[in-house]
């Protein structure tokens, strides 16, 4: 359970970056990566309490259900704040949008990547015990 904490940490770290850095370029669209991030992390978050305990297929099947209402609701939010505004807008603001609601899935990245997980030292064999059973097998091919 550790590793999903960590992983909403992170996520909760690039959105706050991506908060900041779409307030100073693009002042108008910020709504947009904040909403995005809120509702990836809303997810995250039930995700975390569902499959915690003990499973439960109903308790899973609603938050699937819940999950993918929330996404086709901002969707909808946005295509219905924007329409108005003329194609390039709305493009820029889903865009943003889905930048947003990736926080979760950057923080999975993030977090497999070596810096924070290191691999484990039984896995890895030495290269020459490798190449030796290689070398062994390629010669009774023929």
């Amino acid at each position: 359970m550790k590793d999903v904490h960590k992983i909403a940490i992170i996520g909760i770290i690039y959105a706050t970056i991506l908060s900041l850095v779409v307030l100073i370029f693009f002042n108008e669209f910020v709504i947009w990566a904040v909403l995005g991030s809120a509702v990836a992390l809303f997810n995250h978050s039930q995700m975390i309490r569902v499959t915690k305990g003990k499973f439960a297929t109903d308790r899973l099947v609603i938050h699937l259900v819940t999950r993918y209402m929330l996404y086709f609701i901002i969707i909808a939010y946005v295509w219905f704040e924007t329409k108005a505004l003329g194609t390039p807008y709305m493009i820029r603001s889903y865009i943003v949008l889905l930048l947003g609601i990736s926080s979760v899935r950057v923080g999975i990245f993030i977090y497999h990547t070596p810096l924070f997980k290191k691999p484990l030292e039984e896995n890895i064999k030495p290269l020459e015990e490798e190449d030796k059973k290689d070398d062994d097998a390629s010669t009774g091919l023929f």
